[in-house]
């Protein structure tokens, strides 16, 4: 059997870079986004200029920079630690997702969520730290939610993420399910859909803490994950790291618990064995979904 290491380092080669994000030439991503990039150092710490829920912009974000909108979904992109430039990637698959809902059928604003994925170094290529920025961003999207329906109540507001976003998405609900001023507000996260989640396929289940199973049951109207079980990335790179199965492959694990408003939706038929094609076709599942 190879040595962990040759393990780890296919997992980390698969689940960034071009299995990631695919290989999208580096133009300038015209969607307006949220960012987080560089609120984080190389060990995962806040840096001092930075806040637990202070977020950027690109000044042009619905809401809380310009008008109310009727509907807006915040994207939020996966690990990647690939390549010379690993933010444009990441602004190139936030491009694609708008891009994609858009020719579906979408007809609301599309945000994209930019995070420091690519933080972190060592035997598992900054995996954890990545984890770790990922579960703290949490309560930076969670504002950004709070700051929208403080603005405007009557938007619909969304989550679509992918691979390693989706545990931004679930840190968030467990920040929002946690926060009096968004209980006053008495509202709640539209439509919730992680594309290839990488996270453990028992985290939304009652059986495990029950934190993200209240989370989603109390905050969110509906949760579609959409899973696929030739996942390449997921079943060789996530099971090698984590030693267990992740909810993008799987869904729900096995005699577990999910709250009533969850969805697994199968979508081995349309995406195939590339963790990077869920985008590419799924929207319209996603856009039945919303």
């Amino acid at each position: 059997m190879p040595h962990r290491r040759q393990f780890l380092t296919t997992a980390a080669t698969a689940l960034s870079g071009a299995s990631v994000f695919g290989v999208a030439p580096a133009t300038a991503a015209s969607v307006p986004c949220v960012s987080t990039r560089d609120h984080f150092d190389e060990n995962g710490t806040l840096t001092p200029e930075n806040t637990a829920r202070s977020y950027d912009t690109t000044s042009d974000v619905p809401v809380v920079d310009t008008d109310c909108v009727s509907d807006l979904t915040v994207f939020v992109h996966g690990w990647n630690k690939s390549g010379s430039d690993p933010e444009q990637r990441a602004l190139d698959k936030i491009t694609t997702a708008d891009t994609e809902l858009t020719e579906n059928g979408y007809d609301g604003a599309v945000v994209g969520y930019t995070w420091d994925s690519d933080k972190g170094d060592g035997l598992d290529f900054g995996w954890d730290v990545a984890q770790g920025i990922a579960q703290r961003n949490g309560r930076k999207l969670a504002q950004f939610a709070l700051d929208v329906k403080r603005s405007c109540p009557e938007t619909t507001l969304r989550f679509v993420s992918h691979s390693l976003g989706a545990q931004v998405a679930f840190s968030a609900l467990r920040t929002l399910n946690d926060r009096s001023a968004w209980d006053s507000l008495d509202t709640t996260i539209q439509t919730v859909h992680p594309l290839g989640a990488a996270t453990d396929n028992d985290v939304p289940t009652k059986e495990t803490g029950r934190a993200t199973y209240d989370a989603i049951k109390a905050q969110t109207g509906s949760v579609y994950n959409y899973h696929n079980a030739a996942d390449d990335v997921l079943q060789w790179a996530y099971g090698t790291i984590e030693f267990d199965d992740a909810l993008g492959e799987t869904g729900v694990e096995s005699d577990d618990t999910p709250p009533a408003n969850y969805t697994d939706r199968d979508v081995e038929s349309q995406v195939g064995d590339d963790h990077s094609n869920y985008l590419n076709t799924v929207a319209d599942d996603v856009l039945g979904d919303m």
